[in-house]
């Protein structure tokens, strides 16, 4: 037994790792592609780049995150194939901080947490308080919210910058480098809450937002219905969002932020809660061509052959007229 453990090769005994890293790189990349899509589709007409800033800056926060797990992918790859007798296993706290992926992580989780609590902000606002977002809400207060959410990311990583250089930037950690053990336990649990209840907290006020939405359109005269419409739509849409990232960013957290205190979760499984923060940045795209018309028409004109594009379009939307038609259908039979 112990030849044989000896004639391992490092693919061998890391295997499940290696997997996981594999996973890292090519969800990370799809990631990337498909918020480059995003970035593109709505930056391609002033009329979406000013409507949409904070959808624009959800999807550069999730391509940053795609980006971190390909790196951390590569890297660690790298470094688990390297392994020897003679490797070292240990680094100092500062020298794993000062790598690409463990910053970019950090703001990978917590800006779209921000941009997605703000989304939901807004939501809830358009639906319970109209007038007053009418009057307040425009271009100028969009930029204003994308602005905070970028100071927040950026001060709570100089935060996890500073408090590793002053406190314990020698001791030595393992060479993996996990959020933990660069920043401490203390800023671990806080960019936990952060990425926890800024999905958790959007997905309440979008939801609240959604359910009062369709009670108005059934109360409300018909003159007034499609403007209702319209929010019940939009809502749907940021509902969809924050549903997806409760489910695989918060939920995943909770289970990792409790694991060894509350509950003993296996090492393979732990790696594809991971693995799901990154496949959360994958999802937006399907999410607006599905309910943004305004994003599916613009995705099908850069599409290269025309014909197709306009019958991708009208069937897509034939698709979401037919379930808002029995939608509207289920809720008449409510009233009536």
């Amino acid at each position: 037994m112990s030849q044989a453990n000896v004639t391992q090769t490092p693919e061998q005994m890391y295997a499940a790792t290696l997997f996981i890293y594999k996973l890292y790189i090519t969800i990370g990349g799809t990631a990337i592609f498909t918020n480059i899509i995003i970035v593109i589709i709505f930056s391609s007409s002033s009329l979406l780049r000013v409507k949409y800033q904070l959808l624009i800056a959800l999807a550069i926060g999730e391509l940053i995150n795609g980006v971190a797990f390909v790196i951390a992918g590569v890297i660690k790859q790298r470094l688990f194939l390297s392994i020897t007798n003679s490797t070292a296993m240990m680094w100092p706290a500062w020298s794993c901080a000062t790598e690409w992926y463990p910053g970019m992580l950090i703001v990978g989780a917590q800006w779209p947490a921000c941009v997605t609590l703000l989304l939901g902000l807004e939501r809830f606002a358009a639906v319970h308080f109209p007038v007053w977002y009418k009057v307040n809400m425009n271009a100028n207060a969009r930029f204003k919210m994308v602005v905070i959410s970028v100071v927040f990311a950026l001060v709570s990583l100089g935060i996890a910058f500073a408090q590793t250089y002053l406190f314990f930037r020698n001791e030595l950690i393992t060479f993996v480098c996990n959020i933990t053990a660069i920043y401490g336990t203390y800023y671990s649990t806080w960019n936990c809450i952060v990425t926890v209840f800024g999905y958790f907290f959007s997905f309440v006020l979008n939801a609240s937002a959604f359910l009062t939405a369709k009670s108005k359109s059934r109360l409300i005269k018909s003159g007034l219905r499609a403007e209702m419409g319209k929010e019940i739509t939009l809502v749907r849409l940021m509902l969809s969002i924050s549903f997806f990232s409760t489910l695989l960013v918060s939920i995943p957290n909770i289970i990792l932020w409790g694991q060894g205190k509350f509950w003993s979760v296996s090492t393979s499984a732990l790696g594809y809660f991971y693995v799901s923060f990154c496949a959360s940045s994958v999802i937006n795209i399907f999410i607006y061509i599905f309910y943004n018309k305004d994003f599916r028409t613009q995705l099908f004109r850069f599409i290269p052959i025309g014909p197709w594009s306009k019958s991708a379009v009208t069937t897509v939307d034939a698709i979401v007229v037919q379930n808002m038609a029995k939608s509207t259908k289920s809720q008449s039979s409510v009233v009536r």
